[in-house]
């Protein structure tokens, strides 16, 4: 007499419903939940119709597969976190310290202001104009002639009358004369790095006067 299984078990009907709804709430099949189905599978497979050995390397290897994909992403999702505490790591040595980035604002501190300007050719007068968050002008900083390239100022704190100006922001405003014509070269200013984050993948600085600068955009770490 030739034996057949004409239906599903009852038993293996409810388990596989159970599975399904557990499948259905979490999306991931997980390696055990994969196991407990594959064994199952066989357990109650139509004896006169096998699972056939390729069908069964199949699914082997499907799982394997997701699965590998899945912890090759939770290893990339580690190296980028790893990755991102060593850069944080490493640039926080630069809080504390001046940043030189481009800008116009820049903050008076322990009565000390400093900037560059980029001159893209030789300036026979170069001038520095301070003035308040109002627009008053504080002072007016003469630098003489100076060569191509980037060129250092510091302000004291002094106003043109004498008198010493309370910390704060400032505005810097810079005009080259060459041959008796005016430009206006870009200026750069030096802040305080007060806190370094990650934006993405991005490192930024927390610049005092320029708020977050991206770290690629800094010119120039100093004391």
């Amino acid at each position: 007499m030739t034996a057949s299984i004409s239906s599903i078990p009852e038993n293996l009907r409810s388990f596989e419903s159970t599975q399904q709804k557990d499948i259905k709430r979490t999306s991931v099949l997980g390696q055990e939940d994969f196991l407990k189905l594959l064994t199952t599978q066989l357990q109650h497979q139509d004896p006169m119709e096998p699972m056939e050995n390729g069908e069964f390397m199949g699914q082997m290897a499907q799982f394997s597969t997701v699965q590998g994909i899945t912890e090759m992403g939770e290893s990339i999702d580690g190296l980028v976190g790893m990755y991102q505490g060593q850069q944080i790591s490493a640039n926080a040595s630069m809080i504390g310290k001046k940043a030189l980035v481009d800008g116009n604002w820049a903050q008076l501190e322990g009565g000390k202001l400093a900037g560059a300007i980029d001159l893209t050719t030789a300036a026979n007068d170069l001038r520095i104009d301070v003035k308040s968050e109002t627009g008053e002008l504080m002072a007016s900083l003469g630098l003489g002639s100076k060569m191509a390239g980037t060129q250092e100022f510091s302000w004291d704190g002094i106003k043109h009358d004498g008198t010493t100006v309370p910390e704060g922001n400032y505005y810097l405003s810079a005009s080259a004369i060459r041959d008796g014509q005016a430009t206006v070269p870009a200026m750069q200013v030096y802040g305080t790095v007060n806190s370094v984050q990650m934006k993405g993948n991005e490192v930024t600085l927390n610049v005092s006067g320029q708020g977050n600068v991206s770290f690629n955009n800094v010119k120039r770490i100093s004391q």
